[in-house]
């Protein structure tokens, strides 16, 4: 549970600022969804399948190690986002997309990153070296 408060806690604090910062909420939006889907992968489908929130039936479901090494690993999500992003560009070469659509998808991608990566550094000095867990 405290891992949770915590990733909630620094989504919504990030989210509030880059909103401020960036005066669209659909950037702190980015951010926030970005730091908490790591952890939305792994949990959240691996609670769907099981149909228990019980941290005891997740954590030792057959699903939840994949799914979780998966979502916990960035460069996966490095490369999702370069996938997005030449498809980003293909369609703003092609006319589809305007300009200031394409530059806020870059901006938002980008948010979604940062929030990853700082989920993943929570996790990886926070939280795992926490008495919570």
């Amino acid at each position: 549970m405290g891992g949770l408060l915590t990733h909630l806690a620094i989504a919504s604090f990030g989210a509030g600022i880059f909103w401020l910062i960036l005066k669209r909420y659909y950037y702190g939006l980015a951010f926030f969804v970005g730091h908490l889907i790591p952890d939305l992968l792994d949990f959240g489908i691996t609670a769907i399948i099981k149909k228990s929130l019980s941290p005891a039936v997740i954590m030792t479901s057959p699903y939840f190690r994949p799914l979780a090494l998966f979502g916990h690993t960035f460069s996966n999500w490095l490369i999702i986002a370069v996938i997005l992003l030449a498809i980003i560009f293909l369609l703003y070469k092609f006319k589809k997309i305007s300009k200031s659509k394409f530059s806020a998808i870059i901006i938002s991608v980008i948010l979604v990153l940062s929030g990853i990566i700082v989920h993943l550094i929570i996790d990886k000095f926070v939280i795992e070296r926490s008495y919570w867990i």
